[in-house]
């Protein structure tokens, strides 16, 4: 669940920090409304910009290594998470929210960076070797060290980027994150053909540092002093918070080092793969439909009627899109597999339909979470995720011990379900609705695709046999998807007929295919005139 919830959240602390500043000779309303929803159009292009490279430099090392490369490289970073979390600082946000940041604040922010990176590279490297023994794999150790150096880099990054973001210049904040993207993506590649190796991820990494740190001093530009006269009130963060992220941490970064630690390498490696393919072109969709969502929170907090109609008309609307394709991607996951990655990945498909079902549970599990910080509860959220970390990581254990990394998505797969029914009723206490309510709104959803499983698997059933490859598995895609994607359609259209069409979320996705439909139209009709 870390994953959507700290998108989310970014999001969101992004939205909230800038929404007051007003860059000078701007009219107070309009102007920055404006520029706030292009800095918004901006960033989420760059998330999908960087996914996307993100998914074809995934896609393509996945046929120059084996699952044993990324296991490995996965092991260090989780590794890497568990000191970093302890070094967490608010400053950025510092700088983002204050009205007028002085030289001096910036300074200070800039020094406390440098000596927070340059802390935690000395921590990963004094420690190298430890943590290699600990994890019973000798090749860390040296990973290890290159990662700390690229650490070391990252804290002379020029402290100018927040300015950018106080001045709403995300389209220069856009290509700093592209460029970084493309740099590392390049690098790692000419290296994996090089190499034929892990090194190549590690040393693309530290690439695109080297040429990212000056380069922020071209977009930013910055001449930074050392400095710690304001590093009271920069380092002054909750406590709420310290325990939130290292629950994260474990969270996200536990299975990894028990499935590296018990399982192998290969499993991981395996785990990693699998998950980025099915649950990757998930996120990608679920954070853009969540966002304006998000927004609108705080501005109904302190109506609760208003915020829980938000509330479920929006779990709704996220379920209509998210359901369909992550048991679409279940579904045909044998043919994902033969697309997507090598001969060296065979086998992968079973894992691929767990992780987008395990997605797909974790995503809707994570749509409850900023109800908590609009609301201010962060106790009771904090208690919650404590008792769901500390359910998780046993059964995950004891799933790798027996049933291997099939074993421990199942179980991940199950207890990202016991959360989601956690969350909503916990959320349903505080908004005041029955998770009755919350069925009653998103069953059309789960019903047509359980109509689509059936069409899908009898479908793939009739398939004639034959040779496997990348023409047939291309060809059986193509089929399967849109009989999936007519019959889920069908479905649940019929369904919202048959329930008396109700204000939901189908009425909102019509209207929705129907604007688009008369923009498309428009525009054709300029064309051929």
């Amino acid at each position: 669940m870390s994953t959507e919830r700290d998108a989310g959240r970014a999001i969101g602390a992004v939205t909230e920090g800038l929404a007051p500043v007003a860059p000078a000779g701007a009219a107070p309303g309009q102007s920055v409304v404006r520029q706030v929803a292009v800095g918004a159009a901006f960033m989420i292009a760059g998330r999908l910009v960087i996914r996307g490279l993100s998914i074809i430099s995934m896609l393509v090392l996945a046929r120059l290594l084996v699952p044993e490369d990324f296991g490995l490289v996965a092991l260090a970073g989780a590794a890497i998470a568990f000191i970093e979390v302890l070094s967490v600082t608010g400053y950025g946000m510092v700088l983002v929210r204050q009205p007028e940041p002085t030289r001096e604040l910036y300074d200070t922010a800039w020094t406390l960076n440098i000596l927070r990176c340059l802390l935690l590279a000395g921590l990963i490297a004094a420690t190298a070797e430890w943590q290699a023994a600990f994890l019973n794999d000798p090749r860390i150790a040296p990973v290890l060290m290159v990662v700390a150096l690229t650490i070391a880099l990252d804290g002379f990054t020029s402290i100018g980027m927040y300015r950018l973001q106080r001045e709403l210049q995300f389209d220069r904040v856009f290509r700093f994150q592209v460029v970084n993207k493309v740099v590392a993506f390049a690098a790692s590649l000419i290296l994996a053909i090089i190499l034929q190796n892990y090194w190549c991820l590690v040393l693309g990494n530290l690439a695109a540092k080297v040429v990212s740190v000056p380069y922020s001093y071209w977009l930013a530009p910055h001449r930074p002093r050392l400095s710690l006269r304001n590093a009271r009130g920069l380092l002054r963060f909750s406590g709420w918070m310290l325990v939130i992220n290292a629950f994260n941490t474990a969270d996200a970064h536990g299975p990894n080092l028990i499935l590296g630690r018990w399982v192998g390498l290969p499993a991981l490696g395996a785990f990693q793969v699998s998950y980025h393919v099915a649950a990757v072109p998930v996120h990608e969709v679920a954070v853009p439909v969540r966002t304006p969502i998000y927004a609108g929170y705080a501005k109904v907090q302190h109506d609760m009627a208003l915020l829980r109609r938000h509330f479920i008309g929006g779990f709704a609307f996220l379920a209509a899109i998210m359901v369909p394709l992550s048991v679409g991607i279940a579904l045909t996951a044998p043919q994902v597999e033969r697309l997507a990655l090598g001969p060296n990945w065979a086998g992968v498909a079973p894992l691929i339909a767990l992780c987008a079902l395990y997605s797909l549970a974790d995503c809707l599990a994570a749509f409850t979470i900023n109800v908590f910080f609009v609301l201010d509860r962060l106790r009771p959220y904090v208690k919650t995720l404590g008792l769901l970390v500390l359910v998780r990581l046993p059964a995950v254990a004891v799933a790798a011990l027996h049933g291997g990394v099939t074993g421990v998505v199942a179980v991940m797969l199950a207890t990202a379900v016991l959360n989601a029914l956690v969350w909503h009723w916990q959320v349903s206490r505080l908004l005041g609705h029955s998770l009755r309510a919350v069925a009653a709104e998103v069953w059309r959803s789960f019903a047509a695709a359980a109509a689509m499983a059936l069409a899908v698997i009898l479908l793939q059933g009739w398939l004639p046999a034959g040779p496997p490859g990348f023409l047939r598995a291309m060809l059986e895609l193509a089929m399967l998807a849109a009989c999936g994607a007519s019959v889920h359609i069908g479905a649940q259209l019929l369904l919202w007929r048959l329930a008396g069409a109700p204000a939901g979320a189908e009425q909102r996705l019509l209207s929705g295919a129907a604007q688009l439909a008369r923009r498309l139209r428009r525009h054709s009709l300029i064309l051929s005139s």
